[in-house]
């Protein structure tokens, strides 16, 4: 649908400029006056009827555009800043709109726009874009409809969100170090084995005397490396791929998350991570007046391991039905003691959100200090690992000149 620029007065001296979508100028005209403005121009948005000119489908966009988390968290602070400052919902979105840079993200708000502009609230235009935004963005917003203060629940959801992003952000950072030395040690053991090697090991034809078992291995390692690389890297991304599409799969996915939290060190990290994450939400939304059975039921979707995430479906199911928040979670063996006893008092105290962000600061802690300890061993390891073969290949190549040193002497 085409796109109008338009140009009105707000009062008696106020201007104001926005676009509305809308078949013709007459229907474009209809919708600035239905904003509760005075049209003084309105005309085609050349610019938004070119982008416009090509169709942005769900799943087409969902392979070309990507929307990240800070997409969410800034419409989040924007919109909360909006209302906060008594700007209606439509002419908010309409602002966030024309601020927003990402394409894809300003197609989603501009469907979201058409909707509330056909009578539909926030939530459910929300809603109707369930493939970008989560369950608890969606619950949130609704439960601060409902209570008249949309502003606050969504500024509490932008704080949730940025909490969220970046801790990521620093356990990616983190990780970069190790990483490049992983990979710059895999790539010169490879160049090593394929490339070096088969070439030094020709003088060893000279030598009249039999080669140690480490160089013997070495060469004939050498020898494959040499006549085969490209086969190896056929195999290496092979691999790549078809352990990506497994782990993809439900099936793969159960696998692997069921070993990391079996996993000696990474499964006690698992478990506090995803409880950390688990308790910051619930504290988050039901500290914005959203119902215990709401959260439950919004937050499940949201977590990562597929082992947690059937344990919480399985706690929201049974609260749902008029459980116990509390006996539900003494049910599940991923719970700590620690965490079950600071919600028993908060249940009881009716303080509950208090109870959970506690547990989230201090899961959240523990979880940043295991990762900074893991981290920071991670890079020696790695270095050690990659200079111990590195090592052990220069060895096994100098061992037939010592020995040929010592027969000599």
């Amino acid at each position: 649908m085409p796109e109008f620029k338009y140009k009105a007065k707000e009062g008696p001296s106020r201007i104001v400029e926005g676009v509305v979508d809308a078949a013709n100028v007459d229907l474009a005209i209809g919708k600035v006056i239905n904003l509760g403005l005075t049209p003084i121009d309105v005309s085609l948005n050349i610019r938004a009827d070119k982008l416009s000119s090509k169709p942005i489908g769900k799943d087409a966009t969902r392979l070309a555009k990507h929307i990240s988390r800070k997409d969410l968290v800034l419409f989040a602070r924007q919109m909360s800043d909006l209302i906060g400052a008594a700007v209606p919902i439509l002419k908010s979105l309409q602002l966030v709109m024309n601020q927003t840079s990402n394409v894809y993200f300003k197609e989603v708000v501009r469907n979201m726009l058409k909707a509330v502009e056909d009578g539909s609230a926030f939530s459910d235009a929300l809603s109707q874009e369930d493939d970008v935004f989560p369950p608890v963005y969606i619950n949130m917003v609704r439960t601060g409809e409902l209570s008249g203060k949309l502003d606050f629940v969504l500024s509490r959801l932008a704080d949730h969100l940025e909490k969220e992003m970046d801790t990521n952000n620093k356990v990616k950072s983190s990780l970069a170090y190790p990483f490049l030395i992983l990979i710059v040690g895999a790539a010169t053991i490879f160049i090593l084995l394929s490339f070096v090697i088969p070439r030094i090991t020709v003088m060893f034809d000279d030598l009249d005397q039999a080669l140690p078992l480490p160089t013997v291995i070495l060469v004939n390692i050498g020898n494959v490396f040499a006549n085969f690389w490209w086969l190896f890297i056929l195999i290496v991304l092979a691999a790549v791929f078809y352990a990506k599409q497994f782990i993809h799969s439900e099936k793969g996915r159960l696998w692997f998350d069921t070993l990391k939290l079996r996993l000696p060190l990474l499964g006690n990290f698992e478990k506090i991570n995803q409880v950390g994450r688990f308790a910051r939400a619930m504290a988050t939304m039901v500290d914005s007046g959203v119902p215990i059975t709401t959260a439950l039921n919004s937050v499940w979707p949201a977590l990562d391991n597929v082992v947690l995430k059937s344990e919480i479906k399985r706690i929201a199911e049974e609260v749902t039905k008029g459980g116990s928040f509390r006996d539900s979670l003494n049910q599940s063996a991923f719970f700590p003691d620690m965490a079950i006893n600071m919600l028993s008092i908060g249940e009881e105290t009716g303080k509950l959100e208090q109870g959970l962000y506690k547990i989230a600061e201090t899961y959240e802690r523990q979880s940043e200090e295991i990762t900074k300890t893991m981290i920071s061993l991670l890079g020696p390891i790695v270095l050690v690992l990659v200079v111990s073969i590195v090592g052990a290949v220069v060895i096994a190549m100098l061992l037939p000149i010592f020995k040929m040193n010592l027969l000599i002497q």
